[in-house]
């Protein structure tokens, strides 16, 4: 079973030197798109109204096989 890694890019670059075992390339793409909102729950954005969390999959030779984000923008209404 291949490993793959989870690199974090929130502001912050957190580097994954674990990794994760994944069936394959798809299963690793699946475990990306739901890692994202979980961190999405911790970081909201503090200190504006924008705010991009990316995760960059690599497969065990450190080539990117996978990347997913999730982009939060907030408006305010008030006039």
């Amino acid at each position: 079973m291949p490993r793959f890694f989870f690199d974090i890019h929130d502001g912050r670059n957190e580097r994954d030197d674990e990794g994760t075992l994944c069936d394959d390339v798809q299963a690793a793409a699946l475990e990306a798109k739901l890692l994202l909102p979980e961190i999405a729950k911790y970081e909201v954005p503090k200190d504006g109204e924008r705010q991009t969390i990316t995760v960059l999959v690599t497969d065990e030779e450190g080539h990117p096989v996978y990347s997913a984000a999730l982009c939060f923008v907030g408006t305010w209404l008030l006039r």
